[in-house]
């Protein structure tokens, strides 16, 4: 008997009824690739008719009693009175239940996160390209990663995370749909269409627009506010979120790591510190504060991070000692 994947078979597969012959069916299936994102859908709706996460209390309770009766305790302890062993055995089993329920309820989580969004990440030193369905580019930089929803994105929602740094083409839909970037550090960006920068890491945060309009939606305390920026503009956020506004160059409005290109407008060294651990890993360290606070001016290419390292050298005239991701900087 010959069977069609469609989706009473697929249902079948997910509720573990399926026969051998079917399974290796839906295998075969599911080595075409334009078969994925059906096969998604029809998970995610089989999901929401189907809970499959449910903490199996009472059979855990059972293979711990069967585990205690198995494995008595033999060292020589006072004996308890009978209602404080019963309130131990009570607590017992609420802790093994709490522990079974938590981690249960901690993979429906991540598994749900792997259903709902496709991650682009990006290691150190590497750089990638997307092309997303509502038509907008993005540039995503070294060591950084970008969460886009699976299905309705561009007719339901052009909500997108970040985590890092990323350049942004945004195409301007017919019906006017607002793109959004959120991220980890307290505020999201806003727009219609137009070209901008995000940066959102650990240190600190900034947006750098180019082209267009866009709005921040950020929170202050427990204040929240909105800034609208015009082109040429750069906003940067401080650990509570309190923001600056200034005008920068054409130089800093677009990214350079895209063409391995860098551009210095008196920046501090330890700026360049921070940029050489968040985008290669490497762990820097300056022998002085004066040494810090040395302004690079210029722009380079460099094809790798030695070429980097070697170009740093050569522009402040200093020592750069690199051992695997150790590297030190030190005056002569």
């Amino acid at each position: 008997m010959e069977y069609e994947v469609d989706k009473q078979l697929i249902f079948s597969y997910f509720g573990r009824t399926a026969s051998p012959l079917q399974r290796e069916l839906i295998a075969q299936w599911l080595r075409n690739e334009k078969n994925e994102e059906q096969y998604y859908e029809w998970l995610e709706e089989w999901e929401n008719s189907h809970p499959q996460y449910r903490a199996q209390t009472d059979a855990a309770h059972q293979r711990y009693t069967a585990f205690l009766a198995n494995n008595p305790q033999t060292d020589d302890v006072p004996e308890l009175p009978e209602h404080q062993k019963k309130n131990n055995w009570a607590r017992r089993q609420w802790l093994v239940a709490a522990s079974l329920l938590f981690l249960l309820s901690l993979g429906a989580l991540v598994f749900q996160q792997q259903l709902l969004y496709q991650t682009y990440d990006t290691a150190f030193g590497e750089t990638r390209s997307l092309h997303l369905s509502d038509g907008s580019r993005v540039l995503l930089n070294a060591n950084s990663s970008l969460k886009v929803p699976r299905w309705g994105f561009g007719d339901r929602t052009r909500e997108v995370m970040l985590t890092g740094e990323a350049n942004f083409s945004v195409a301007h839909t017919p019906d006017h749909k607002n793109f959004v970037v959120k991220t980890t550090k307290g505020f999201e960006v806003v727009v219609l269409g137009t070209e901008f920068t995000v940066f959102a890491r650990k240190r600190g945060a900034r947006v750098t627009l180019n082209k267009g309009q866009v709005r921040l939606n950020y929170k202050a305390g427990t204040t929240r506010k909105q800034v609208t920026m015009k082109p040429g503009e750069r906003v940067t956020f401080d650990p509570q979120n309190h923001i600056a506004l200034k005008k920068v160059g054409t130089t800093q409005r677009l990214p350079a790591w895209n063409e391995k290109r860098f551009v210095f407008e008196e920046t501090p060294l330890q700026e360049v510190a921070y940029l050489l651990e968040e985008n290669y890993g490497l762990q820097v360290s300056i022998n002085d504060s004066v040494l810090a606070n040395r302004q690079l001016m210029g722009s380079f290419r460099a094809d790798n991070v030695d070429q980097l390292l070697q170009s740093i050298s050569e522009l402040l005239d200093i020592n750069v000692v690199r051992q695997g991701r150790q590297v030190q900087l030190n005056s002569h």
